[in-house]
């Protein structure tokens, strides 16, 4: 019986792992210690060295893209589902449905020419610290890292810019056999198509996916929540944080599960930003306190949407009012956010 059970759902449990090995990789969140490098295992020194363009990779000047294909504001137009080409997932076996989670990220959950389970999952604009320092590869012309993870996965990387660092990874999840080799060659293909302008999008008008979420505040409105000498931290194409020695606030900008009736947490309260928008504010105490305030920006489908969230953090011996922060920074910010 419990074969049975596990070959009807094998969907199911790849879910569970592609979710355990995001967290892994350390891109499953927008906190600041999610903004340090997390500690990979290393690649085997022997590993094929992989240089598909015969060319050195260049390093571009401080805040561009090594090319302007993959300068940001092309990449947060570019929708990663149809960078899973599923002719090119064919030649891997029997692709099944792609599966978006949040502006920037793609899988598919398909099955090898034997029947396995076979997870592809592909993410643009990747914040990519760790990666670059450890990139002792080229692929397409572009500076490229893999990590194995106990023979159940390959990431494969390439990098896009190196200041900030970002770039783009395939992940695949298959069991005891070669998932690098096909996390190559859907990474190699995913470049070339945005190279040739292709899988672009064209958002809504009041849509968040083109804003870049460190330049949209201004300044005061940032000074005044994680004062006048923060540091700011990008993270991926889609959030900021600005962090102080005693507080850090995060601005984060996602496509994301929408409940009906907007209870996002049973202890959020409604509050009132102005303007007609209703936002939903959560308190959390512990060692490191923090209030986020919650807003939806726009409706994709029934129960799929647009959010903003703001959160304001700091370790509890620090006395600030949080909500306040995130409330006053959250006002400050939404008149400049896209009206449909």
């Amino acid at each position: 019986m419990a074969q049975s059970i596990a070959t009807v759902h094998p969907v199911h449990r790849l879910v569970a792992v592609l979710c355990a090995l995001l967290v892994v990789a350390g891109c499953a969140g927008t906190d600041l210690a999610k903004h340090k490098p997390y500690p990979r295992s290393t690649v085997k020194a022997n590993a094929e060295a992989v240089s598909e363009s015969g060319t050195q990779p260049t390093t571009p000047a401080d805040g561009r893209p090594v090319e302007a294909a993959f300068a940001p504001d092309k990449l947060r137009l570019v929708d990663p589902c149809k960078l899973l080409d599923r002719k090119l997932l064919e030649q891997f076996g029997k692709p099944g449905q792609v599966s978006a989670t949040g502006f920037s990220r793609c899988s598919n959950y398909m099955e090898d020419a034997s029947g396995k389970d076979l997870a592809v999952t592909i993410e643009v604009g990747q914040t990519m610290t760790t990666e670059l320092k450890n990139a002792d590869k080229t692929l397409a012309g572009l500076k490229s890292y893999e990590q194995t993870l106990d023979n159940d996965a390959c990431f494969v990387s390439a990098i896009t810019q190196e200041k900030p660092p970002l770039g783009m990874t395939v992940q695949i999840g298959y069991k005891d056999a070669d998932a690098c080799t096909p996390g190559r060659k859907v990474l190699e293909a995913a470049l070339k198509t945005i190279r040739d302008r292709g899988a672009v999008r064209t958002p809504a008008r009041d849509s968040l996916i083109t804003l870049d979420p460190c330049a949209l505040p201004e300044k005061a409105v940032v000074e005044a929540a994680a004062t006048a000498s923060n540091r700011q931290y990008p993270y991926g194409l889609h959030s900021c944080s600005w962090v102080a020695n005693d507080r850090e606030l995060t601005f984060d900008l996602r496509s994301t599960f929408v409940p009906k009736d907007r209870k996002f947490d049973d202890k959020q309260t409604e509050i009132d930003l102005g303007g007609g928008v209703k936002a939903y504010q959560l308190d959390s105490s512990g060692a490191f306190p923090s209030c986020s305030v919650k807003w939806v920006q726009r409706m994709d489908s029934d129960d799929d949407g647009e959010v903003v969230e703001v959160k304001s953090a700091g370790a509890k011996k620090y006395e600030f009012d949080r909500c306040a922060a995130a409330v006053g920074f959250a006002k400050g910010v939404l008149p400049k956010l896209p009206k449909g």
